[in-house]
Parts: structure tokens; C-alpha cells; sequence
């Protein structure tokens, strides 16, 4: 392994990665597309753009893989694909049950107490017990959202998708955890990307939904997708991971619902409801006792 890079480094990768994931909201938002074709052109688009620097490294390393930790990146491939397909759902206007950006950026942003509490049994860390009260404060913000949106039965559903797609994250982070010490940053992400694309070709099939987009608007936001929030964002979570606990990279994200709920309403005056705004402020007030209490364990 590398020598670990230092504070300031982190420091600046994990601020920069907030910034690029915190635009996603927006991009979505604007979207004419369907959930599932977002969520395939968004992984489509930054494994091509990849794929050139990355093959090197992959052709290098993964053949070295043992064949259980092969299923490891599969797994997280398709944790991958369910995490955007869900929360792309609550989210795209196109979605008949999509909720607001600030219940939707909430909800999905619980994954640091979901992993937290299942990392002894996937990776076999001890339990933060000090992060004990922050995942009991962070489910209780989700119930106030869930609890102001249960009038909207089409944004309760949307409040739920965005909740699994919190535990698909959860368990993406916590794959990722464990491969990104064995497999470098390019050998890493692109099986990975690659296979949460695929998965989601299939998936748009079950559901009916069709994958041919020609609006070239569309592919210019696919496009902005993959190049920000995916490749920007996700795979620079991705590097913190070889050099963080999987709770760590996870609750650097702290302030992308608020920064995603403003920029939204900034940009195209998308107001979020009192209940969504109440409950997003137990949910990080939880996560940041999530962050404090793996920090002192």
C-alpha cells in the first residue's frame, strides 16, 4: 500500500467530492429522462471516460483477485446500481412517487448510520458505541420526514425509496471498504462501474422503462453526471476509502443535503416542506454523533 496521504490531502479530496455530489440534486432535477435511464447513462458515461486509464491498472490487478473477492466487486457493483436506481427515483420529476430534494438528500444521506451499525457483522470492525444515540437520532429525523409526508402518499413512497437507497449505499461503502485495500483506485472503480451499468439494463427492462434517450439536452446532463458527481465525486470517496474507515468516507457527505436542498431551491425555486427541513436537522445532528463516536473509537 501507498503511504497514507496526509490530513490536508483527505482534507481537500473529501471537501471536493461533497462539492461534486452535491450538485447531483440539481442535474437530476432538471432531467426529462426516467430514474433508471439517468441512473445508466450517468454509470454508462463514466466508465467509458475511465476506461482508458483504467484498463492498465485493472488487466494489472485483477487477476490477482481471489475468486470470492471477484463477487465482492460484483456485489458492490450491483449495491451501486440499486443505491441510484432507488434514490433517482424519489428524486426525478419524472418519477410518479419522487418527494422533495430536502426529504429525498436526507433520507439518503442516513447510509453513515447504516454502516456504522453493520460494520461488525460485513466487515468485522468493532461497533462505535458512542455512535450508538447519533443512529437512533438519524432514524428518528427519517420517521419526522416519512411522518410529514404520510398526507402524499406519492412522496411517502418516494421517502422510502430514497431510505433503500441509503441501504444500498450503505452496503456499496462497505464493500468498497474492505476491496479498496486490496485493489488500487482504477482497478477498483471501473468493474465496479461497469457493473452497476449493466445491472441497470436489465432492471430498466423489468420495469418497462425505456433506455433509448435521443434528446441531446439529456445526454448533455447524463454527461455532466458522470463527469461531476460520479467520476469527481463518487471516485474520489472511492481513493478516501483505501485510507478511512468505510463510516469515516460516509459522514464526510454531512452537508450534502443542505447544500443540495439549496442549490435546488436557488436554481429553480424547489421550496422543501417544514417537516422535510425539521427532520433533515435530527438526521445530521445524528450523523455528526455518528462521526464523533467513531472518532473516538
Amino acid at each position: 500500500m501507498n503511504p497514507a496521504p496526509s490530513a490536508a490531502r483527505l482534507v481537500a479530496a473529501l471537501a471536493a467530492a461533497l462539492v461534486a455530489v452535491s450538485s447531483a440534486a440539481l442535474w437530476i432535477r432538471m432531467a426529462h429522462a426516467g430514474p433508471l435511464a439517468i441512473s445508466f447513462y450517468r454509470l454508462l458515461y463514466a466508465t467509458v471516460i475511465l476506461a482508458p486509464f483504467a484498463l492498465p491498472a485493472a488487466r494489472r490487478e485483477l487477476p490477482a483477485v481471489p475468486r470470492r473477492e471477484r463477487w465482492l466487486i460484483a456485489g458492490a457493483g450491483v449495491a451501486l446500481a440499486f443505491h441510484f436506481a432507488a434514490w433517482i427515483a424519489s428524486l426525478a420529476p419524472s418519477s410518479p412517487v419522487a418527494t422533495s430534494v430536502a426529504a429525498s438528500a436526507t433520507l439518503v444521506a442516513v447510509h453513515p448510520a447504516l454502516v456504522a451499525a453493520a460494520t461488525p457483522w460485513l466487515a468485522g470492525k468493532p461497533f462505535p458505541r458512542r455512535a450508538a444515540p447519533g443512529i437512533a437520532l438519524a432514524l428518528l429525523g427519517s420517521a419526522v420526514i416519512a411522518w410529514g409526508d404520510r398526507g402524499g402518499h406519492h412522496r411517502l413512497a418516494g421517502d422510502l425509496l430514497a431510505f433503500l437507497g441509503a441501504v444500498a449505499g450503505a452496503a456499496y461503502f462497505v464493500l468498497g471498504g474492505r476491496l479498496r485495500q486490496r485493489l488500487g483506485l482504477m482497478a477498483y472503480v471501473l468493474p465496479v462501474y461497469g457493473t452497476a451499468a449493466v445491472t441497470l439494463g436489465p432492471l430498466a427492462a423489468l420495469t418497462g422503462e425505456s433506455l433509448r434517450i435521443t434528446d441531446l439536452r439529456e445526454h448533455g446532463l447524463f454527461l455532466v453526471l458522470a463527469l461531476g458527481p460520479m467520476i469527481l465525486g463518487h471516485t474520489l470517496l472511492n481513493w478516501a476509502l483505501r485510507y478511512l474507515p468505510a463510516w469515516a468516507v460516509a459522514t464526510t457527505i454531512l452537508a450534502e443535503p443542505i447544500a443540495s436542498t439549496v442549490l435546488v431551491f436557488v436554481v429553480l425555486r424547489d421550496a422543501p416542506p417544514v417537516t422535510a427541513v425539521m427532520g433533515a436537522l435530527l438526521v445530521l445532528a445524528g450523523l455528526g454523533v455518528v462521526a464523533r463516536g467513531g472518532r473516538a473509537a
